[in-house]
């Protein structure tokens, strides 16, 4: 192998692209943001009302919770053609989650049970069933949430009052648990104070 005729050349290139890599290298990247994050200006992204925002959540995972809900209930011992009914406006698919619903939960005439956008509201009847129950609500995991909803539907779908329904529903056969089956303990016991 024969040596290079000009090595200091050679040299000379060689310093000069390193100089450029460490000077690349050293550079400050710029800011990811200039100013004040949105949070420190009072935008968070989403609504101050709980309800919105949990029915902005349920739209957009619409079919998530279609399943999750679906699902649910099924576990739960609901016979199939009590989960929710045929939606003729979207092609008669059958739907038991109502995201535009912001109430938690109803039943209709004909003992089908739906869960709406209201179990993702953590503040969800918060004035009517009181301190203890609301902060149970809030701290309960979804699925918790939705189970007692379904029982109490389930009571009440079977031509009982609302207020009845609430008395009953801790104490339903359904498997729901003893998370759900405290929600709706404390559920009771505020309506109870109420009165």
């Amino acid at each position: 192998m024969a040596t290079p005729r000009y090595p200091g050349r050679l040299i000379g290139r060689l310093t000069e692209v390193l100089k450029g890599i460490t000077g690349k290298l050293r550079r400050e990247k710029p800011p990811a943001m200039i100013g004040l994050p949105p949070s420190a200006r009072g935008l968070t992204g989403r609504p101050a009302d709980l309800a919105l925002h949990a029915q902005e959540v349920a739209h957009e995972w619409e079919d998530v919770g279609e399943a999750y809900v679906q699902k649910l209930m099924r576990e739960l011992g609901i016979a199939e053609q009590r989960i929710g009914a045929p939606d003729y406006t979207r092609g008669g698919v059958k739907r038991a989650f109502l995201p535009e619903d912001t109430r938690g939960r109803t039943n209709d005439e004909w003992g089908r049970l739906y869960v709406d956008s209201g179990i993702l509201n953590p503040e969800l009847n918060a004035a009517e069933n009181g301190l203890e129950a609301a902060r149970i609500w809030a701290e309960a995991r979804l699925r918790d949430r939705v189970k007692a909803v379904v029982a109490h539907e389930d009571i009440e779908s079977r031509g009982v009052s609302h207020g009845e329904a609430v008395q009953r529903a801790p104490d339903t056969e359904l498997p729901i648990g003893e998370n759900a089956r405290r929600i709706l303990r404390s559920i009771a016991e505020g309506a109870k104070r109420e009165r």
